[in-house]
């Protein structure tokens, strides 16, 4: 092959890979996804201080229809759930980061054997979950969690009752 040829093919080639429109999933995940890593992280270890630097000032987490909580209501949160159940883990099942939002599918896991709202029950469970989350600037701004609480009683041995007329 000619140079001639062979430099007009590199940089046709090289203009090509240069002018592709950046993957909007594949940034996205690059920036957020170590953010939640250490979301995960706070809640599988205890270590809340970390939740200082990755949230929002203005973070809130609405679960379910509970109501909302700021930052220091969520660390109070995670140390109950981890004082009740010491072994209590989170595991991503699936994430999604799409711009300033993230999809995560989790499971928690754990044994309910610490004191709490309730008497321990010493019994395991596995449960699946989702979470919706917003970010600001790189930080968690809002965290919409959901999870499979009748699946969790019922595997700690609570029964569902229904109302008396």
């Amino acid at each position: 092959m000619k140079p001639i040829v062979f430099l007009i093919l590199l940089v046709s080639v090289g203009l090509l890979i240069g002018c592709q429109s950046p993957d909007p999933v594949r940034e996205a995940t690059a920036k957020l996804k170590p953010v939640v890593g250490t979301y995960f992280h706070a809640w599988n270890t205890g270590n809340l201080d970390t939740l200082n630097a990755i949230c929002d000032p203005q973070y809130v987490r609405y679960e379910g229809m509970t109501g909302t909580d700021k930052l220091d209501s969520l660390k109070r949160f995670i140390a109950n759930v981890r004082t009740m159940v010491p072994d209590f883990k989170l595991t991503v099942e699936e994430e999604l980061y799409v711009g300033d939002h993230a999809v995560i599918r989790y499971s928690a896991t754990g044994t309910h054997t610490g004191p709490g709202n309730l008497p321990p029950t010493g019994k395991s469970f596995k449960v699946s979950g989702l979470s919706l989350i917003r970010f600001v600037n790189g930080k968690l701004a809002e965290d919409h969690s959901e999870m499979n609480y009748l699946h969790f009683w019922r595997q700690l041995g609570f029964k569902l009752t229904p109302p008396t007329k």
